[in-house]
């Protein structure tokens, strides 16, 4: 997961979007229960579908939560807060019926791969992820429940890619997997956070954690390669030069924001910085 820096008033939507979207919220607004505004969301599924294309370009097609590729593979927005009903809340005595006065605002749309998003269990591991209608909270006192509530007074438990400070939360071992950069015996929250983040949005589903590994053997390849080159800068022949310019090349394009698993990348190059064996060799990729 990398950050998001999107400004949602910035972008290029179809025409009349915005105007159709308050149409919409007075309606549910206008409503008399819930029965309602299921029909009425549920009739209207294609405005949000509308800015799908316009979501999946901001982080070149890939899953914000993720970053696996979405060419040629279904794509969901994700209601960040669930539209219809909260999970973690079933059980209560007044169930939360949903955040429906965000279902058509574009501010609560993340772009997700269908792991991330739909409950399903890896075949390979056992484990059952993917957020569905879940959005737990650290104190769940402090539910918003109408319009009028303040968003801001919320402590979500699932982390967000549009928070800088959310994302800092990850780390990943050299074998792919994705663990909380904190411990729970220093920074229980923190570790809770993003333990619990891992598990919803599948980020250790056995798919996302081979093609991280894959990587890594690319990033080995490609970083002994810039050794021997660079090993060879001073004899003078440029074809050394030029093989050893094009190699920290592909190693920058995969730390890129643009490249998959491209947060996997950068951490397991900063793996190197320290080695003797590597000073000066990957300088340029670290800018």
């Amino acid at each position: 997961m990398r950050h998001l820096d999107i400004d949602f008033n910035q972008l290029q939507l179809p025409d009349g979007w915005h105007k159709k979207s308050q149409e919409l919220l007075d309606s549910l607004k206008a409503a008399q229960n819930d029965v309602q505004r299921s029909e009425i969301i549920k009739r209207n599924q294609d405005h949000w579908k509308a800015v799908k294309h316009v979501l999946e370009s901001l982080f070149n097609y890939k899953c914000w939560y993720t970053e696996a590729p979405q060419q040629g593979t279904d794509v969901d927005v994700d209601h960040f807060r669930p539209k219809k009903r909260v999970q973690e809340t079933l059980s209560n005595a007044e169930p939360h019926e949903g955040y429906w006065w965000l279902t058509f605002s574009i501010q609560n749309y993340r772009c997700s791969c269908i792991v991330a998003n739909r409950r399903r269990t890896d075949v390979k591991t056992g484990v059952t992820g993917g957020k569905a209608d879940h959005f737990p909270l650290c104190d769940e006192g402090m539910r918003a429940r109408t319009p009028d509530c303040d968003l801001e007074e919320e402590q979500p438990i699932l982390l967000d890619p549009l928070k800088a400070t959310d994302v800092q939360l990850l780390q990943f071992k050299p074998d792919g997997e994705v663990m909380p950069r904190f411990s729970k015996e220093k920074h229980a929250r923190k570790f809770m956070r993003a333990d619990q983040s891992i598990l919803f949005y599948n980020l250790n589903h056995s798919d996302f954690v081979r093609c991280r590994m894959e990587l890594r053997d690319q990033i080995d390849r490609e970083v002994n390669a810039a050794k021997r080159y660079f090993n060879k800068l001073e004899t003078g022949d440029a074809d050394n030069d030029f093989a050893y310019e094009q190699t920290i090349c592909r190693l920058m394009d995969m730390t890129s924001k643009r490249a998959p698993f491209s947060s996997f990348c950068i951490a397991y190059l900063d793996g190197f910085k320290h080695k003797p064996e590597y000073e000066g060799v990957l300088d340029a990729v670290y800018l």
